[in-house]
C-alpha cells in the first residue's frame, strides 16, 4: 500500500509489546537507530578522560585508546565528534587527527611543540582567555629566568602517568593525586623540582589556549594563584606578595 512505498531502510529496535501497526509506522517515519555515535571532547581533557568518554559511548574497551596513543597527548583536538558504530581505535584517532589538521595545524599563528605543552597547562590553570594570555606570559618569563614553573596540574599528570603504568586498563583522575607527596618525588612532570617545561603536554588544548600560548601577554607578574571559591586568578609581582595572597585566599 502507500505506507509500504515509504518504508525507510535502517536498523530498528522493537519491543515484543509493539503492534504491527506501530512497527510499520516507525519504519515509515524512519525512526531507525542512529548509525553514528556522538562524543564530545571538552577542552583540557587528557588522554584518560577521552578514553573514558569513548568507553562510556560503547566505542572502545576501557584503556584501549590510552594504551595505544598516550604519545598523542596534546594533539587530540577538543570538538564534537560523530563516530560510526563499530569504529576501530585507529579510525577514531584518524578522525581526531584530521580535525586537528584542519583546525590547528594549518594556522600560522599557532606553533607546535612548546606551544602545545604550554597550552595544555593553560587549560588547567585558567578559564578566561585574558588570564590564559597573562599566565602564558608568566610561564615564558619564568622559563627565561630559569625559575621552576611550580604547576600542580603537571605534577598531578606525572602521578597519573605512573598510575597508568601500574594499571593500564584504568583511567586516571588527576584531582585525586597526592600533590604534596608527589612534589617531593623527582620526575619528568615535576615542575617544582625541575626547571623548564614538563616532558610533554598534560591535556589536549583548544584554540583559545593554543592562541594564548602562541601570543603571551607581558605583565609585571611572576606568580599567580586561583581562589577556591570563584576560581579568580590573583597575581603577584614578588614571592612575598604571593605568599600573602596564599594566606589570604587559600589559608596556606
Amino acid at each position: 500500500n502507500g505506507d509500504e512505498s515509504r518504508l525507510q531502510a535502517g536498523t530498528y529496535l522493537f519491543s515484543r509489546a509493539q503492534s504491527s501497526a506501530g512497527i510499520a509506522q516507525a519504519i515509515a517515519r524512519g525512526l531507525a537507530e542512529p548509525k553514528d555515535v556522538t562524543v564530545v571532547i571538552p577542552e583540557g581533557n587528557n588522554i584518560w578522560e577521552i578514553d573514558k568518554r569513548l568507553t562510556n559511548a560503547g566505542l572502545i574497551s576501557e584503556g584501549e585508546l590510552a594504551r595505544a596513543y598516550s604519545h598523542k597527548e596534546g594533539y587530540l583536538f577538543p570538538d564534537t565528534y560523530r563516530f560510526a558504530k563499530g569504529a576501530t581505535p585507529e579510525e577514531i584517532l584518524s578522525k581526531i587527527e584530521d580535525t586537528y589538521a584542519r583546525k590547528v595545524a594549518i594556522r600560522s599563528d599557532i606553533g607546535g611543540g612548546s606551544d602545545v605543552i604550554i597550552a595544555s597547562m593553560l587549560e588547567k590553570e585558567a578559564k578566561r582567555p585574558e588570564d590564559m594570555a597573562i599566565i602564558s606570559g608568566i610561564i615564558r618569563e619564568r622559563l627565561l629566568r630559569g625559575m621552576p614553573l611550580q604547576i600542580d596540574a603537571s605534577v598531578a599528570y606525572g602521578w597519573c602517568v605512573k598510575e597508568f603504568q601500574r594499571w593500564p586498563s584504568r583511567d586516571c583522575d588527576g584531582t585525586q593525586a597526592p600533590i604534596a607527596a608527589e612534589i617531593a618525588i623527582d620526575g619528568p612532570y615535576n615542575t617544582y623540582r625541575r626547571a623548564g617545561l614538563p616532558a610533554g603536554a598534560i591535556s589536549n588544548p583548544g584554540l583559545v589556549a593554543l592562541l594564548a600560548a602562541a601570543n603571551p601577554k607581558e605583565s609585571p607578574y611572576l606568580f599567580y594563584l586561583s581562589t577556591r571559591d570563584s576560581g579568580e586568578i590573583i597575581y603577584a609581582k614578588t614571592l612575598a606578595e604571593h605568599l600573602k595572597n596564599r594566606s589570604r585566599y587559600l589559608g596556606l
